[in-house]
């Protein structure tokens, strides 16, 4: 290319031109192309060589790979963000690696401790409720797993990295009296 563009008298527009006339079956780089490999030699006086650039890009991303899969084998429940964070990528590279080993975000159910003495008691709202069928229009239902005091709970966020659903529960004692 820089051969091209010597041949050309340094005009870029000619040298696309002469390029694409002699080697017509490969992709043909654009004008900035030309200038660029034009300035890396007067500035450096050789131009980089994409091999060892390649290389070194290799090695990197095995060792981010390694290391993504290293923080998911200590911390199965950790975000992508942080993740990505810690070892300084993107999100989206950090996804593309769990993904390409097979790993997927599982959720956790969650779901109430029971005490011996709640059947009882769940019975008798039972029968309470049948008995006073007025108070079903002043209920509130609701398909959360818990109330806080804290708050809501997202519980999108919360999930478990692995190969296969382990479908594991996750008790929560809130809603003791």
């Amino acid at each position: 290319m820089h051969f091209v563009y010597g041949f050309c008298n340094g005009n870029a527009h000619a040298a696309v031109e002469e390029y694409q006339r002699r080697f017509s079956d490969r992709m043909i780089p654009s004008r900035d192309v030309f200038t660029r490999i034009n300035q890396t030699l007067r500035d450096t006086g050789c131009l980089t060589s994409v091999a060892v650039r390649s290389e070194r890009e290799v090695v990197r991303k095995i060792k981010t790979r390694e290391n993504i899969l290293e923080m998911v084998q200590r911390s199965p429940r950790q975000s992508t963000r942080r993740m990505a964070s810690r070892i300084g990528v993107s999100r989206m590279q950090v996804w593309r690696t769990l993904h390409e080993e097979d790993l997927y975000p599982y959720h956790d159910q969650r779901v109430h401790h029971l005490e011996p003495g709640d059947h009882v008691q769940r019975m008798d709202l039972c029968h309470w409720i049948t008995v006073h069928l007025e108070v079903l229009s002043v209920i509130l239902f609701t398909d959360e797993a818990s109330f806080t005091r804290d708050g809501i709970n997202n519980s999108r966020n919360v999930h478990t990295w692995s190969h296969e659903n382990r479908h594991e529960t996750r008790v929560t004692n809130f809603q003791t009296a």
